[in-house]
């Protein structure tokens, strides 16, 4: 522990001179590295913000200290596989196969539990230099921007930790859970923390987003949307206040974040959720086309027709019951394929015979969703795949924009909040809202209660199919996990086929790193 935060410490600094360009040589030569003050570094909003830059391509590049993982672009399928609607079809190349199967987030010695660890402490320690040094400097617009953006970070970081590794906060006891440290200074001593109460890590997530939205309110616009605004820090409230049972303040942070974002057209659904001037997106990042993340990007684990051969042997689809109760007039349901080939199920073994009347219209088939797929002859195919997330120029590696937030998402909380509080018909106008754009022949509804409730988790669940929120909702609604008539194939998916529901079965919460373990004695490990 003493030697991360020593390490974080400097990992702002790191960032920032990687963005000083063609002024890295001088610098360097002039001042050493392990000699930096942050208070050197950080000395005007100029170099705030370059530094905040290198957190903002954090949530996107590789990250070269724990095998390459390229931030949230792991996070968000660890938030959809393992879960129960987004699946895998085969074992493919290994990636998330640990995961599916329920071990890979119990072995506190693997790789990216670890990398999952750092990445958000990593974030956490970056943004508090920032704040630390923010006292020196004299307030102006640009420093509330920057202000503004660092204790979003703050809180949204803390709040995937406490997330992944502390109990659900509405079914456990929040003032005596464990959670995570909770991290407010990255300065000597260096020394291990103990792990914050459930109820303790929620209440400073909240503290820092309320501070983050009163520095927007004097704060300079955002550069683009990879920077955080004032809607992004209302909409990461709304995710929190819906997590914790806070029905008033979710819906009405919800309802103000989304105000100005024109919701997507069918075109604009179907166009692969790979550009981010999409008009629905709040959040995203931008990626650079000469600095793409290969093998370890999010189309590459999630996507239709990334040339890669996690994409190509294991194509990713929606579970068969999921999709059956997606109407037929929703055009969502145009984007998961139940009638495609099965690749793997090669004609000479017979397998496709029941399917099809002869080889060649098979082979037929094969060929008329390689277009509708937009893949090529090394992928594979399966019945269910979906096409939600695909390469707009065809089957390459070429980088993809990242989604983070979009407004749909806020459509959803304000509905589901405002269901819980018994306001149904407010509720119901909302869902309309958004569900009227999606499905041509939806009408308002006319459910009230827990059936208005079951309405809204449902639209939830077709519409962020893979963004990233399936495991967190099954958490924090303390749903079980049954895969039965799902799709997904016992032989593969193991202990991932069925899990108690959360209240009753400690499973559900990633292991802590062995690293930090070994590093902190204050630390304490989950028990399951």
């Amino acid at each position: 522990m003493k030697a991360k935060y020593k390490i974080v410490r400097f990992l702002v600094i790191f960032a920032m001179i990687l963005s000083l360009g063609s002024c890295e040589k001088d610098f360097l030569q002039t001042v050493p590295t392990d000699a930096i003050s942050t208070d050197i570094v950080l000395s005007s909003t100029e170099n705030m913000m370059l530094a905040l830059n290198g957190v903002h391509r954090s949530l996107y590049a590789q990250n070269g200290r724990i095998r390459y993982y390229a931030g949230q672009q792991y996070v968000i399928p660890l938030g959809e596989f393992g879960a129960s609607d987004a699946l895998h079809s085969a074992a493919g190349n290994g990636w998330f196969r640990s995961h599916i199967q329920w071990t890979g987030h119990l072995d506190a010695t693997r790789t990216d539990m670890d990398w999952l660890w750092y990445h958000f402490y990593n974030i956490i320690g970056s943004v508090n230099n920032i704040i630390n040094a923010a006292d020196n400097i004299q307030m102006s617009d640009d420093l509330h921007n920057i202000l503004g953006q660092c204790y979003t970070y703050r809180a949204w970081a803390h709040f995937y930790l406490v997330q992944f590794y502390g109990k659900p906060y509405m079914i456990g006891n929040p003032a005596t859970d464990l959670g995570v440290p909770i991290m407010t200074a990255t300065e000597p001593p260096y020394e291990g923390k103990a792990r914050n109460t459930v109820q303790q890590v929620y209440d400073q997530i909240k503290e820092d987003l309320n501070t983050a939205i009163t520095h927007f309110a004097d704060a300079s616009p955002r550069a683009d949307l990879s920077h955080i605004n004032i809607d992004v820090a209302r909409g990461i409230a709304a995710r929190v206040y819906l997590t914790v049972g806070d029905w008033a303040n979710a819906a009405t942070y919800a309802h103000d974040a989304r105000q100005g974002y024109t919701l997507m057209n069918e075109s604009q659904y179907k166009s692969g959720f790979n550009n981010w001037s999409n008009p629905e997106w709040m959040w995203g990042s931008k990626m650079i086309q000469d600095q793409t993340s290969y093998y370890w990007s999010y189309f590459y684990y999630c996507s239709n027709n990334f040339n890669g051969s996690q994409v190509r042997s294991n194509p990713k689809f929606m579970n068969h019951l999921l999709y059956a109760q997606i109407p037929a007039t929703d055009y969502r349901k145009d984007l998961i394929l139940p009638n495609a080939p099965s690749t793997f199920d090669d004609w000479d073994e017979g397998q496709n015979a029941g399917r099809y009347v002869s080889e060649a219209a098979y082979e037929d088939s094969v060929a008329l969703y390689r277009t509708i797929v937009n893949n090529s002859t090394a992928h594979n195919m399966v019945p269910y795949m979906h096409i939600k997330l695909s390469q707009s120029n065809g089957p390459t590696i070429d980088p993809m924009d990242v989604i983070h937030m979009r407004a749909s998402e806020m459509y959803l909380i304000e509905a589901e909040a405002l269901a819980r509080q018994g306001l149904d018909i407010q509720a119901q106008n909302v869902l309309y809202e958004l569900v009227s754009e999606r499905d041509a022949g939806y009408v308002l509804s006319t459910n009230t209660g827990q059936a208005l409730i079951d309405e809204i988790l449902l639209q939830r669940r077709i519409e962020l199919f893979l963004e990233g929120f399936r495991y967190f909702d099954m958490l924090r609604n303390d749903e079980e996990l049954d895969m039965t008539g799902t799709g997904a194939d016992p032989n593969l998916y193991l202990d991932g086929m069925y899990q108690a529901r959360p209240s009753v079965n400690p499973k559900w919460l990633f292991s802590i790193p062995q690293r930090e373990l070994n590093a902190n004695p204050n630390m304490v490990q989950n028990v399951y």
